[in-house]
């Protein structure tokens, strides 16, 4: 589902970063970010957007209507440029638990219906 929601980044647990979550899914989403963003996350090694091998971020975010933060691990799968100072980020869920995994159906379930009326 397509959205705006405005979280925290963070990798290794610090270089806390604000970034934009554009899409998001039971499975994972995608964020938004900026150039120094993008170098925080990228493995030294590899500097260039592609395809992410074994890179974490926690994400920190709150949905609509809700009283609880978010705060999920995500693993990276891929970072595409979109302008010189602008990346979109692919991530996956990793171990969602129940609680996390509930309020993010209901979100996702509410926005379905909205959508439709």
């Amino acid at each position: 589902m397509k959205t705006t929601l405005r979280a925290q980044m963070s990798v290794r647990g610090i270089n806390i970063q604000p970034v934009l979550i554009e899409q998001i899914s039971e499975a994972g989403l995608d964020f938004l970010c900026d150039a120094g963003a993008q170098c925080r996350i990228m493995p030294e090694e590899r500097k260039m957007p592609g395809p992410v091998f074994d890179v974490y971020v926690d994400i920190a975010f709150w949905l609509p209507n809700s009283d609880r933060e978010l705060q999920l691990r995500c693993q990276v799968l891929f970072c595409h440029r979109l302008s010189q100072n602008s990346y979109r980020f692919g991530c996956e869920f990793h171990q969602l638990d129940d609680a996390d995994q509930e309020l993010l159906q209901d979100f996702l379930q509410q926005a379905e219906v909205d959508l439709a009326s």
